[in-house]
């Protein structure tokens, strides 16, 4: 079925610019894991038929769920910065894994862009929690006012959150771009009848600078207020998650691990989530870090 839908949607443009926008309205029906499907169309368009079609799924599909968002009630620019957000990013990627063919590559350059993302915005924008609060606040008066977290401000949730928007926006962008090209890939690999997206994805890893810069980020958080500190730790964090589920996925195929540990990681995230990060990430962290020390050929 998979390998089907791939193909039909790398063969049929017009048909992909649907798909495309009917996945980027699901989020907006409660869907909220559903934010990187989208991207995942184009991706492949991009992957199988190149970068100029792929551009054209994004746009078409830009165009319909800006329109929807009209219909909804909303002004054209949340339609717009919406469609950058869940399409731009994994198309961006696409066209470099295309190039490159190095899944590792792209999280390498997507967490790069993602600091600089977020020393642009710190130094752009001052204080997070100066800037954020008003309209975090009106989100809590909004929650009150239907009967949801009435107790959010006296439990601090909206210094909190203002505090940590930028960084919490950063993450999210990055690893639901991933989460996009992983899924292109695979319908790529499925489409071509190819297995080549399991070991290029077990074999992700964020290189040795990366890692190194990961380490000094996430120990000095525990050391500082700092607002772009903290907001790096959290970046890092997340591109080691990816990394740590690559190993357990890797750990699963040589027979390390029973295929059942796959399934009780992924509850676990949903679950227990703060502690499974901790947990994926150190090992995501140890796997880097003991397979890039040898390696010097990929570009950190």
């Amino acid at each position: 079925m998979q390998r089907n839908l791939a193909a039909w949607l790398a063969a049929n443009p017009g048909g992909a610019v649907v798909a495309t926008g009917l996945l980027g309205l699901l989020p907006l029906f409660g869907v909220g894991f559903a934010f990187f499907l989208p991207g995942a169309v184009p991706a492949l368009v991009t992957l199988v038929r190149g970068e100029r079609l792929g551009l054209t799924v994004a746009l078409g599909a830009s165009a319909l769920l800006t329109a929807a968002m009209v219909f909804a009630g909303r002004p054209v620019p949340v339609g717009l910065v919406y469609a950058a957000w869940v399409l731009g990013p994994p198309l961006a990627l696409a066209w470099l894994l295309r190039r490159t063919g190095s899944l590792s590559m792209c999280l390498q350059v997507a967490t790069l862009a993602a600091v600089v993302l977020l020393v642009v915005l710190h130094a752009s924008f001052g204080d997070p929690e100066k800037f954020w609060a008003p309209f975090v606040r009106d989100l809590a008066a909004q929650m009150r006012s239907r009967a949801v977290g009435r107790h959010l401000e006296l439990d601090g949730f909206v210094e909190a959150l203002a505090r940590t928007l930028w960084g919490w926006v950063v993450v999210l962008t990055l690893v639901l771009a991933m989460c996009a090209l992983f899924l292109g890939r695979w319908w790529q690999s499925q489409r071509e009848g190819q297995a080549f997206f399991g070991p290029e994805f077990q074999s992700l890893r964020l290189g040795q600078v990366l890692g190194a810069c990961a380490a000094m980020a996430i120990v000095a958080s525990l050391f500082t207020t700092n607002a772009l500190v903290d907001d790096l730790a959290r970046l890092f964090l997340g591109a080691l998650v990816l990394v740590g589920l690559a190993a357990a996925h890797r750990a699963v195929a040589v027979g390390r691990l029973n295929a059942g540990w796959l399934w009780a990681i992924y509850a676990l995230l949903l679950l227990i989530a703060p502690l499974t990060v901790v947990l994926l990430a150190s090992w995501g962290f140890l796997d880097n870090w003991s397979r890039s020390r040898p390696a010097a050929a990929t570009v950190t």
